[in-house]
């Protein structure tokens, strides 16, 4: 008995071991204040009205505003992102994308940076997106 326990004990932790791909995807929000202020809109009911849904975090300070959203979701775009409805106070309700000022793939900004960086054809090829190459 005490073999099976330690046998099964081990298998479950190689199973847990091994890296699952991650089906979430991280987009960077940046927020301009004069647009803010345009619409009303209040940052706290934002983030809040986000973060019931996803993983949130908001920075602020004397820069612009940041906000980072983490969706559970695989395939969205920035497009579904700027899509989606979001209260900037309390009598008023607006898409993401005419309150943001820029909304960011963090996912797709990785692949162009590691792209960016390596000196590989093939490498360069993998991403879809493509890259300026500045002659300096």
């Amino acid at each position: 008995m005490k073999k099976v326990f330690l046998f099964f004990l081990a298998f479950m932790i190689g199973v847990l071991s091994f890296g699952k791909e991650r089906s979430d995807k991280t987009f960077l929000i940046i927020f301009d204040k004069t647009e803010l202020a345009h619409h009303e809109a209040s940052l706290g009911l934002m983030e809040l009205n986000i973060s019931s849904i996803f993983d949130t975090k908001l920075y602020t300070g004397n820069s612009e505003t940041a906000l980072i959203v983490t969706v559970p979701f695989a395939d969205w775009t920035v497009c579904d992102m700027g899509q989606s409805i979001v209260k900037v106070s309390d009598n008023k309700e607006l898409p993401l994308e005419q309150i943001a000022f820029r909304i960011i793939d963090m996912e797709a900004s990785k692949k162009n940076f590691k792209s960016l960086l390596s000196e590989t054809k093939e490498n360069q090829e993998m991403v879809n997106n493509p890259l300026i190459k500045l002659n300096l």
